[in-house]
């Protein structure tokens, strides 16, 4: 298995540097230029339990408040090589816990292996691979604190390209991992985490791409 990162992250006591690509820029919570097709709009398109994932004029609400189990939601369709841009926002408990989910393969709502572009204390701006490696690449605690806007909403830009995953965090790239074992296709969705966590996200734009 070959894991290794291509770009290094701004240390402690140094300013963040903004590298957003333009396509990853947003106006009125929508990406500039074309081909970006809105996930959100589609609400046929989602595995999802009632119980636990709401629509509200075409904001994504989840919530979960301590559960054996995790529950997520997906997207019916599959991906390969995409751009996607998140709009995002978690509050709940201190613990809470959740992530983008992409190029996932889901046995049942609790099962769902595949990347999580992570969120929670000890795991934003990181690349986590579920029931799989684990953690992926690490984005530093004490960086996540000063970037991460607490109880607000919260920028992911993705690209997915072969066995390399990018991704920026309010506009500072914080995954840049090149993963050889992982999956190259699977669902986009997201994640309530299980155990005693109290997890409420809210999303509001989520907008994918293909590479082609």
């Amino acid at each position: 298995m070959a894991v290794y990162s291509i770009s290094s992250n701004a240390q402690p006591g140094t300013a963040f540097k903004n590298t957003l690509p333009a396509a990853g820029e947003f106006i009125n919570n929508k990406p500039v230029g074309k081909g970006w097709v809105n996930l959100l709009a589609m609400q046929y398109n989602w595995n999802a339990e009632k119980e636990y994932w709401q629509w509200n004029t075409n904001i994504l609400h989840g919530e979960l408040n301590g559960d054996t189990m995790h529950h997520y939601c997906w997207t019916r369709q599959t991906y390969t090589d995409f751009e996607l841009n998140v709009m995002i926002r978690m509050t709940g408990g201190e613990d809470a816990n959740s992530g983008v989910c992409i190029r996932i393969h889901p046995a049942n709502w609790d099962d769902v292996p595949g990347y999580q572009v992570d969120m929670g204390k000890g795991y934003w701006g990181s690349l986590w691979e579920e029931r799989r490696a684990g953690m992926v690449q690490k984005y530093p605690d004490s960086l996540a604190a000063r970037l991460v806007k607490a109880n607000d909403w919260n920028h992911y830009y993705i690209i997915a390209r072969g066995h390399q995953i990018q991704a920026w965090l309010n506009g500072v790239k914080t995954i840049d991992m090149v993963h050889d074992a992982g999956f190259t296709d699977g669902n986009i969705g997201f994640q309530l985490c299980h155990e005693r966590r109290h997890t409420i996200v809210d999303v509001k734009s989520l907008y994918i791409r293909e590479i082609k």
